[in-house]
């Protein structure tokens, strides 16, 4: 997996916002039309919010568990490219003892 890549920190954001937004419109925004529409009483609004919330939170958790799965491992940081290494060893053409 390649974890340089600068357009994985923009796909991974757009996965965030979709987690974050779908739930809350499906469930606050849907829940209350369907309870409006069928007719229930108005204190039934507050079970739709606290279920789109609860199912937004458990989907974040769950992804960003993942996330840190993949990217997070801390024992096996990644390998410095070959440029950045410095050596002791003198590579100028004009270095002299």
């Amino acid at each position: 997996m390649n974890n340089q890549n600068p357009f994985s920190a923009y796909v991974i954001v757009s996965h965030i916002s979709f987690i974050v937004i779908t739930p809350l419109l499906l469930f606050i925004w849907g829940g209350t039309w369907l309870i409006d529409y069928l007719g229930l009483p108005s204190w039934t609004k507050i079970i739709a919010v606290l279920l789109g919330v609860m199912v937004m939170l458990a989907s974040l958790v769950s992804y960003l568990v993942k996330l840190i799965a993949i990217y997070g491992d801390l024992k096996n940081p990644p390998e410095k490219p070959k440029h950045e290494i410095k050596s002791d060893r003198k590579d100028s053409d004009f270095y002299y003892d």
